[in-house]
């Protein structure tokens, strides 16, 4: 008998834990952005982002840091219910709800866009409003275009530089 209440307090204190850890778990989902990225030719990549809402709330909008210059972003696409906008002095695509929101547990796609350059990891941030008013924010990363870092010009402008350098070579050992 005595072991009854032993085990009754295990059951309890067991699935106290399993509820919490399925609150923490439900409170840690978040929106989550999956890149189709495709080489279109011409020099240019073609960037599709499928929108996954694992989260509770209904968000208003994604913004994803790209360069911050004009022409990084071209033919800026976003599905019925969406407007896309892109600032070249901030380096930012947004997808902003017009009709539609990305809604609790909703899985969007035809967001697109065009861009010269490659794609590297990048941040995104979700945008909701709390019954107050107040924004509430969730922050990831996904593939985006992205300016290679400094080292890879160096790399690149000595790979040049040599092959000049061997074919100036190659001219002086002919005349």
């Amino acid at each position: 008998m005595k072991n009854i209440p032993r085990c009754a307090k295990f059951l309890v204190l067991a699935s106290a834990l399993v509820c919490a850890l399925a609150l923490s778990a439900t409170a840690h989902a978040q929106i989550t952005l999956t890149p189709t990225i495709t080489n279109i030719g011409g020099g240019l990549v073609r960037y599709e982002y499928t929108v996954n809402n694992t989260s509770l709330f209904d968000f208003s909008a994604i913004s994803i840091n790209v360069i911050a210059a004009p022409g990084a972003v071209l033919s800026l696409i976003a599905p019925t219910g969406f407007s896309a906008f892109f600032d070249p002095g901030l380096g930012q695509v947004d997808f902003v709800e017009n009709t539609q929101s990305f809604t609790a547990g909703s899985t969007i796609s035809g967001f697109a866009f065009n861009s010269p350059f490659a794609p590297q990891m990048s941040t995104f941030t979700a945008l909701r409003l709390d019954g107050n008013g107040n924004p509430v924010t969730i922050t990831g990363t996904v593939l985006a275009p992205a300016i290679p870092e400094p080292a890879t010009f160096v790399l690149f402008g000595a790979g040049l530089a040599g092959l000049a350098a061997m074919k100036l070579r190659r001219r002086k050992a002919v005349k």
